[in-house]
């Protein structure tokens, strides 16, 4: 019987466990990489892009790992437990099984949208060879407060809210420790409070280990977030993590531009070896 090209697991994380899928390379290895996803229904929308994402890497020749974040997906644990910092802890239990798992091989840790905030963070302390981010939000209060301008619209467009409510009423309710539904997961004080001062951890200009910011609306290279380290690719909107409504778009240019940048990874660490 042929081995499992997709297998799925669970790791150890305290007293939770966190949902895997090993994406293993169906030619021969010559890099890894840890994804790092979005949440809430950002999750949801873009999961079919995601697992494509990863097919396409493994057909490539790259081991891929993707995980769920305690209380999300398929991952155990709380929601109205989580915190930013306790995210970023699931991520470094996925690269230290992606680096049992996929030896000797250089590591990117890739995160779309809020992975992308919690990626650049574990870069910044972790031995990995390369960080890639897809559209990262400014930070964690800028991304909270984005999701919280969906729950506001949803409701109002919905009539599912009751009375009107502003994003800073719904802040008011969580800074006094009531719990807050959003796109279906219970947002809390601490997870609220955990997004104060998190910001995008940019890589300082002397970071001599590759990364990439790539924005996903096509923007000139004036409002690049990172000149120099940056791209600029089209995706069709809306964006996949916002709506459904495309089950495949078209996003070949954005994974070509993405492989070429993992590869090249791969060629630095030849060389510096």
């Amino acid at each position: 019987m042929p081995a499992l090209t997709e297998s799925p697991g669970y790791l150890s994380q305290g007293e939770d466990s966190l949902y895997y899928v090993h994406h293993r390379a169906l030619t021969e290895r010559r890099a890894a990489v840890l994804l790092a996803g979005p949440l809430g229904l950002e999750r949801a929308h873009g999961y079919v892009v995601w697992v494509r994402w990863a097919r396409f890497l493994a057909a490539r020749g790259v081991e891929v790992l993707r995980l769920d974040y305690r209380g999300s997906g398929e991952s155990t644990g709380r929601f109205d437990e989580m915190t930013f910092p306790r995210w970023e802890e699931d991520l470094r239990t996925g690269l230290e099984h992606l680096r049992r798992v996929s030896p000797g091989v250089p590591l990117t840790v890739h995160g779309l949208r809020l992975g992308a905030l919690l990626a650049a963070r574990v870069f910044r302390t972790e031995p990995v060879e390369g960080l890639l981010m897809w559209e990262p939000p400014e930070s964690g209060r800028a991304h909270l407060m984005e999701v919280l301008r969906r729950k506001v619209a949803a409701d109002n467009l919905e009539g599912t809210g009751g009375e009107a409510r502003s994003r800073e009423d719904y802040v008011t309710e969580l800074e006094a420790g009531r719990h807050v539904e959003v796109e279906g997961l219970p947002w809390s004080r601490g997870l609220w409070r955990s997004s104060d001062g998190y910001g995008l951890a940019v890589p300082e200009k002397d970071e001599a280990r590759p990364w990439r910011v790539v924005h996903l609306d096509g923007r000139p290279a004036e409002r690049f977030l990172a000149p120099g380290r940056s791209r600029s690719v089209r995706a069709p909107r809306p964006f996949f993590w916002t709506m459904s409504n495309r089950l495949l778009p078209e996003l070949a240019e954005l994974y070509e531009d993405s492989l070429r940048f993992i590869a090249g990874t791969g060629a630095r660490h030849e060389v510096r070896s």
